[in-house]
């Protein structure tokens, strides 16, 4: 496996140390937290290490835990669960990517995990959502988050509300991330955070610390701050203009830090997030989900997973991502029909949104034929059409077919790569045209045009060729 570029080996336990704990946790997002807070509470020192400023993907998550087995919140609202009927129903689902193992122990445990977290400062409720949803409004905190209730999983096992969304309005992400953020404030953990872990400090074949890069205090620190909560909120609603800010806080994190050297007597423990925005990696060992947008974080970079298999560590089943494509809402939908792109029925319609992606990755988006659906049809043309050049060979499809109403308008010429000048002169073979915007007559060609230039004028949605010396069709 493959991190990074800049990464190299663990380095040797030799040199002076910036501070100790007994255990260094690498990543200060919901893993990192519950463990900081599990290791404290047994009594060892620890030290938390953050790239950036703490929450990681679960403060920006829908901040939902499946739980069940007979929950406080379960009985609240009038639902009989078993352990039993949970791992009956999760074997069905994980289809044997989670051993039988620790599918048993999930469910035995879900009832007192839960606990743990509301112990912690995790706020949950029993109010119930009153039809299945992918996502309970404020008013509800209970629901059928799985596929609990449609056939296959509702004739194996008793169905169950199982997804417990932390209370809160909006995204439960945050108020989630919250509670475990104050427990840990409440203990005395050390929280550094704009530190990022560079590579595991072995000592022959055990690990003793961490060697990291943190950033400098002053405008550096404030800049990376405010660069990174906009990075976070740009990648959720529209990743490339979250991408403008990548380079400018890469470029932070190599000049402006200090670097570092935390020891660990007791242990590291490795919760730095997955690797879903490093689109290399994801192509190398999930290629299905390459085209997917990237929910979480841009250190979900695989720096985590390349740290621990840099002195040893093993990795599996990187091949699996979780992939979420939403169906519904609206909930008028699942009376349609999901199809692929060969007129297939994809999955039962009433699944939850990984369910539906997982079933078939390989296949394009599906279309929903529903007829209370927009544009689930051909797009339909623009009935003004172009005129032919006039030349024998000449089709519209490929030459004079692509124009449209008002073709020279500049931001449709330059996303289809074509460019465009205004003066009268019809231009010579060989040379390129300079861009020039505007409205009125003008010159333009586009990489689907047959060769030759074609005389466009604005106002109109008629386009005719000029001739040319490097026609095929002359």
């Amino acid at each position: 496996m493959t991190g990074n570029r800049d990464r190299g080996a663990g380095i040797s336990g030799t040199g002076s140390w910036d501070a100790e704990a007994d255990v260094v946790v690498v990543g200060f997002g919901g893993a990192g937290a519950c463990a900081a807070i599990e290791a404290s509470d047994r009594g060892a020192d620890v030290l938390v290490l953050d790239r950036f400023g703490g929450g990681g993907a679960t403060a920006i998550s829908g901040g939902v835990v499946y739980a069940g087995g007979g929950t406080e919140h379960q009985h609240a609202a009038g639902h009989t669960d078993s352990v039993e009927a949970m791992l009956e129903y999760l074997r069905l689902e994980t289809a044997g990517v989670v051993s039988d193992e620790t599918l048993t122990r999930f469910c035995k445990e879900s009832v007192d995990n839960l606990r743990w977290l509301e112990r912690h400062g995790v706020p949950f409720e029993g109010s119930m959502a009153p039809r299945k949803t992918s996502y309970p409004t404020n008013e509800y905190y209970l629901y059928y988050s799985g596929n609990e209730l449609a056939p296959p999983f509702s004739d194996t096992a008793a169905p169950a509300p199982r997804g417990h969304r932390a209370k809160g309005k909006g995204v439960s992400g945050k108020p989630l991330f919250a509670g475990l953020r104050s427990a840990v404030r409440r203990r005395p953990i050390g929280v550094r955070t704009q530190t990022r872990v560079t590579r595991l400090i072995t000592d022959d074949d055990r690990v003793i610390g961490v060697e990291a890069e943190e950033i400098r205090g002053g405008p550096a620190r404030w800049a990376h701050r405010v660069l990174s909560a906009a990075n976070l909120k740009l990648n959720i609603y529209y990743r490339p203009l979250g991408r403008m800010l990548d380079r400018p806080i890469r470029a932070i994190e190599r000049r402006s830090v200090v670097r570092r050297r935390f020891r660990a007597r007791r242990g590291v423990v490795l919760a730095a997030g997955g690797f879903v925005f490093n689109r290399r990696l994801l192509a190398e060992r999930a290629p299905a989900y390459r085209r997917g947008s990237s929910l979480g974080t841009i250190g979900d970079d695989g720096s985590g997973i390349a740290l621990g298999a840099e002195v040893g560590g093993a990795t599996d089943r990187m091949d699996r991502v979780s992939a979420w494509r939403f169906y519904n809402p609206p909930l008028a939908l699942v009376d349609g029909v999901l199809v692929n792109n060969r007129g297939e029925r994809i999955c039962n319609e009433t699944y939850y949104a990984p369910a539906s992606a997982t079933t078939s990755p390989g296949n394009p988006t599906p279309r929903p034929t529903s007829s209370s659906t927009n544009g689930s049809g051909p797009r339909r043309r623009s009935r003004r059409r172009v005129r032919r050049c006039g030349s024998s060979g000449c089709r519209p499809s490929t030459c004079c077919g692509w124009a449209t109403r008002r073709p020279t308008t500049w931001r449709r010429w330059r996303s289809a790569g074509g460019s465009i000048r205004t003066d009268s002169s019809t231009p010579s073979s060989g040379t390129t045209p300079t861009p020039a915007p505007g409205r009125g007559t003008g010159w333009a060609r586009t990489p689907r045009t047959c060769g030759r230039w074609r005389r466009v004028r604005s106002t109109r949605s008629t386009a005719r060729c000029a001739p040319n010396r490097d026609s095929p069709h002359r």
